[in-house]
């Protein structure tokens, strides 16, 4: 991720999954919600949500090991903040209905992003309750 990219808008939808590979991160669709942001946005908002969610963890009853590990990753994840070293982030959504805003003019002349397209997995259907819709009717219609 480069300083210039940081700055990119994003259209997340709620059907999106987040994924930043060098920290083996992973977000399912839904789990921050359909946002507009930016990538620097993206990247507290998850921070800020993941130390929401986990940050009860903190008492008692969590072991050393565990939150050792914890505030590990969770410094990780304030290091792409500073960009010291480059990561990718991959916005995946079976809808296709989120939207990354090029830094060019032109998205065909952005270099730092790669779109790429492909057929749903049955899975992914099934989340999106794809696999079981009765299309027959419509069919019919149409023919």
């Amino acid at each position: 991720m480069a300083a210039s990219q940081f700055l990119t808008r994003l259209l997340l939808s709620d059907t999106a999954c987040v994924k930043v590979p060098e920290l083996e991160l992973e977000l399912a669709s839904g789990t921050l919600g359909g946002l507009v942001t930016t990538v620097e946005g993206l990247v507290t908002k998850t921070i800020e949500n993941l130390e929401r969610v986990h940050g009860f963890m903190f008492g008692d009853s969590l072991d050393e090991e565990r939150k050792k590990k914890w505030q590990e990753f969770n410094h990780k994840l304030k290091k792409l903040l500073d960009l010291e070293e480059p990561w990718t982030l991959i916005l995946d959504d079976a809808l296709a209905s989120s939207f990354v805003a090029p830094v060019t003019d032109a998205i065909e002349e952005d270099k730092q992003l790669h779109v790429e397209e492909y057929e749903r997995t049955w899975e992914q259907n099934e989340e999106l309750g794809l696999n079981d819709m009765d299309t027959s009717s419509a069919d019919n219609a149409y023919n």
